[in-house]
């Protein structure tokens, strides 16, 4: 999205054409991997492209949905508006900025929401507390509390472990480097120092267009962008990108060729896909090839085989629990922001966008569901170890539950897996 757009935007908005305004495609320029936030208005557009499916109805739906109180606090109605609530403006509100520690505290509460944006953009469902100063964590991540911490160095993580050993932490990205061997810890692209500049630019009036800056259309579409490659890709495409599927290789190197995927893949399942997407994707990687799977099945004996498939169906049921809860917490969110909006002067007029937009999220948890209700029952029959393995995992990521709620099973069903394999 350039400036030329965001004019369309506008001009669309205040003149009354709300669905156009709202339908209008997104561009995003290519971002590099320590750039995930970049300049809403930049000189040159060239570099941009158009990202497929995403529309500024998106960014709408996920903004309101992690923030619902925020359709009482703005009109809506003028270019103003909309620059205040895309620049986090109306966060600034109420604090007393002589006070250092309303400062610090505005951090957090721009910190909080940035995390939260990039969640639910990539599938997940977010809640905050029902109180501000709620003890413990901040928010809650597909039914899961999650403390939030964005800091210069690691001791605060460390002091609320002390406090809270069960409560899992998001950190920034700065602080991954010292604490991405944490079992309790998860990573997220909003940095420090974006958080740093967001706070200070939220203190500024953002209304002049010429130096708007907007994070939440950046940090969504980014996001947004990874949420649609998940669904649409799943593992499939990583795959492939390496040139594992369709090469023909030996054991060795097929477990290893899988061990380098996997420090791309095993983010995607938390601490503990580091540790076992290389064993799983290794095994998919040598089955492509075509050439050991003799030899690998002599390795099978009855008892580690159902080990296997036993905590298979573990890993399956957990998500399977969880969906449930994240689709409930998706529908009462949902219900929030529909109460605010019925009556309310503009965004009556989306309501039919919105409501669209919800029955699609919906609907792909619910398919999720049922695929994943068919993988338990072929678990109990007729399974194949060395392929099913991999699209049951497959299917895991697509469902878009966070991976802490599963990470246990997970850990176990690598345990067993090795045992099996010996990769």
């Amino acid at each position: 999205m350039d400036k030329e757009q965001w004019r369309t935007f506008i001009n669309l908005w205040e003149s009354g054409d709300y669905d156009n305004a709202v339908k209008l495609p997104l561009e995003n320029q290519e971002l590099g991997s320590s750039a995930v936030i970049d300049k809403l208005f930049r000189k040159d557009s060239s570099t941009s492209t158009l990202i497929i499916g995403i529309s500024l109805i998106d960014i709408f739906y996920d903004y309101l949905m992690v923030n619902p109180d925020v359709i009482d606090a703005i009109n809506f109605a003028r270019a103003e508006d909309l620059a205040n609530f895309f620049s986090f403006q109306q966060f600034a509100e109420g604090f007393d900025f002589e006070n250092v520690g309303e400062l610090s505290r505005l951090k957090g509460y721009t910190a909080e929401n940035l995390v939260a944006l990039e969640l639910q953009g990539k599938g997940h469902d977010i809640s905050f507390p029902e109180t501000s100063n709620q003890e413990g964590f901040d928010l809650i991540v597909d039914g899961q509390p999650f403390q939030v911490k964005c800091l210069s160095e690691p001791s605060g993580v460390y002091e609320h472990f002390q406090k809270y050993p069960d409560i899992p932490v998001i950190a920034n990205k700065e602080l991954m480097e010292t604490l991405d061997d944490h079992p309790l810890v998860y990573g997220t692209e909003v940095s420090n120092q974006l958080v740093i500049e967001t706070t200070n630019n939220s203190l500024k009036h953002a209304a002049e267009l010429g130096k708007l800056d907007i994070p939440i259309i950046t940090m969504a579409v980014s996001s947004l962008s990874n949420g649609y490659k998940i669904i649409a890709d799943g593992l499939e495409v990583r795959l492939a990108s390496l040139n594992i599927v369709n090469e023909t290789v030996s054991r060795s190197v097929a477990a290893f060729a899988g061990k380098g995927i996997g420090v791309v893949i095993g983010p995607a399942f938390g601490p503990a896909g580091l540790v076992v997407m290389p064993m799983f994707l290794g095994l998919a990687g040598a089955f492509n090839g075509g050439k050991i799977t003799s030899q690998v099945k002599k390795l099978y004996t009855r008892k580690e085989r159902e080990l296997v498939l036993n905590n298979l169906y573990d890993l399956v049921n957990k998500v399977l629990e969880a969906l449930p809860k994240k689709e409930k917490q998706r529908e009462d969110t949902f219900t929030k922001v529909k109460q605010r909006i019925t009556n309310h002067q503009v965004l009556k007029h989306i309501s039919h966008l919105l409501d669209n937009k919800h029955e699609e999220r919906q609907k792909y948890s619910s398919n999720k569901r049922k695929e994943l209700e068919k993988w338990l029952d072929k678990i109990s029959k007729k399974f194949d170890i060395e392929t099913d393995t991999y699209h049951i995992l497959d299917t895991v990521i697509r469902s878009q539950v966070h991976p802490h709620i599963y990470q246990d099973e997970l850990k176990t069903l690598g345990h067993s897996y090795r045992k099996l394999l010996s990769i």
